[in-house]
């Protein structure tokens, strides 16, 4: 195991990154419980470096002030300070909606969106994550990071020109929260490959 730890995105169980688990400390937001639960599993590491992709870079972010100054490096992989700088609230709500009718096919929907591989090898689903992810969607349609910027020298921020999640404006604004941090651009979508991640983290 690296000495690594990773808070993964909404909907980015262990099955979305397969092996990963094996090669650092690997946390989901809300399958393994809400913002507290996270950024206590992530203060109490001694890991030096800190990772988190998508609503894990955001729950990050919101703690920037507390947490980055002690990592020896920080890897956000498509940060964002509010999820509806991507996306309408209208939008995110059909989502919650759709969570309640069909979540296995809502999550599989955005996994596609996200670029994460398909069949074969698509990620299993577990139906215990229903509820969870479901006030997931809750969390993101509230949640923001405070308008506070923090030196940011340790941080590079990850972020790939097909991404279809978090759009460039909303990561310039991230972004500007984050003065002195390297952004590294790629080619790919939202959903961080093993090479990139290996690249950036392992």
């Amino acid at each position: 195991m690296t000495d690594a730890v990773f808070v993964s995105g909404w909907a980015g169980p262990e099955t979305l990154f397969p092996g990963l688990s094996a090669r650092l400390d690997y946390v989901a937001p809300f399958v393994d419980g809400d913002e507290a639960a996270v950024i206590a599993r992530v203060a109490a590491s001694p890991a030096r470096v800190l990772a988190g992709w998508s609503t894990g870079a955001h729950m990050l972010l919101r703690h920037a002030a507390t947490l980055f100054p002690h990592a020896g490096k920080v890897v956000l992989f498509a940060p964002f300070a509010r999820f509806g700088d991507s996306f309408p609230d209208r939008i995110i709500q059909s989502m919650r909606a759709a969570m309640d009718e069909a979540p296995e096919a809502t999550v599989r929907a955005f996994w596609k969106n996200c670029g994460a591989p398909g069949e074969p090898g698509a990620p299993t689903w577990n139906p215990a994550w229903a509820a969870p992810l479901a006030a997931g969607l809750d969390y993101l349609r509230a949640s923001a990071v405070a308008e506070t910027p923090v030196p940011a020298a340790n941080v590079t921020v990850v972020w790939g020109t097909r991404d279809r999640i978090v759009r460039r404006a909303a990561l310039d604004r991230a972004l500007a929260l984050l003065p002195g941090a390297t952004l590294r651009v790629h080619d790919g979508g939202h959903w961080p490959s093993p090479d990139l991640l290996a690249e950036h983290v392992i």
